[in-house]
């Protein structure tokens, strides 16, 4: 089956991106969400990020970037959105009990050689599938934020992943321009285990009082050559991710990968970064 049709569940900051890089690259795309505020809101994201990123830098025109958005249909109704999909790719809250139960039903309503995607960026694919009939079309495909920007995408696979579908999936990510890393399903992948550990010990030393907030994230972007540093991405990516990630992967490897009990207090009282417009920096 040839991938002309993509359908992607969930239209925040993941989905939108996600239907986006799809959309420029010429796909058809169905951006399916519970209710019409949450569309129209991606939508008006989309436009907006499409002309932040590429008109006002003059990569593509102003009737390019209407072509795409052309391309991409609203849906509330999900039947209707992957009845025409080659593959459907779920970006929902990072939620095994959730994640299992969408995958179960699109694996009983979707064609049997559509590919099932997951843009999970720490939890088992191989759980995830744990309820489907048909689990060797289930993948990780997991993207980074912003989608339509950032180069990498973590191939996962599954324990009953098929070396078919691993391939297909690894052939439609590469026609998205992106760099492609394979990795056997386990618990963070490798860049989700990599940057909480250096995430939450900046956190542990910002709680010892070592240095301060803008110390340590300038040490670690001059140092190291990162485009920002640990505190201002765990602002960026949300502190309440963090402290789910840290919590899963602390459960799954062992309590080398505890949450900091500042970010533990931090979540407690809303700190969650730009989206509260407060955590370790002010927004």
């Amino acid at each position: 089956m040839e991938i002309k049709n993509i359908c992607v569940i969930g239209a925040g900051v993941m989905g939108s991106g996600i239907a986006q890089l799809a959309a420029t690259h010429g796909y058809h795309v169905n951006l399916v969400d519970v209710n019409e505020e949450i569309l129209e809101k991606a939508k008006v994201t989309m436009d907006k990020n499409l002309n932040r990123f590429f008109v006002a830098k003059d990569k593509i025109t102003n009737e390019d970037a209407q072509n795409i958005l052309s391309r991409i249909q609203l849906f509330t109704n999900r039947d209707k959105a992957i009845k025409d999909a080659h593959i459907v790719i779920e970006a929902v809250y990072e939620d095994m009990a959730l994640k299992q139960q969408l995958l179960s039903d699109l694996d009983k309503k979707c064609h049997k050689e559509v590919i099932l995607a997951t843009n999970t960026s720490s939890l088992s694919v191989t759980d995830m599938a744990l309820n489907s009939k048909n689990q060797e079309r289930i993948v990780g495909i997991h993207f980074f934020n912003p989608a339509p920007v950032m180069k990498l995408i973590e191939l996962i696979k599954g324990k009953n992943t098929s070396k078919e579908i691993l391939e297909r999936a690894k052939k439609f990510s590469e026609s998205l321009n992106k760099t492609i890393v394979t990795v056997n399903d386990s618990p963070g992948f490798i860049t989700t285990r990599l940057i909480y550990v250096l995430c939450n010990e900046a956190i542990n030393m910002k709680q010892e009082g070592i240095a301060s907030t803008e110390d340590i994230d300038t040490a670690v972007k001059l140092a190291f050559n990162f485009p920002m540093g640990p505190l201002e991405l765990s602002d960026l990516v949300g502190n309440d991710i963090y402290l789910h990630i840290g919590e899963y992967l602390s459960e799954k490897l062992g309590q080398y990968y505890q949450p900091s009990s500042l970010l533990v207090e931090m979540v407690k009282d809303n700190q969650i970064g730009r989206k509260t417009k407060k955590g370790f920096y002010n927004y």
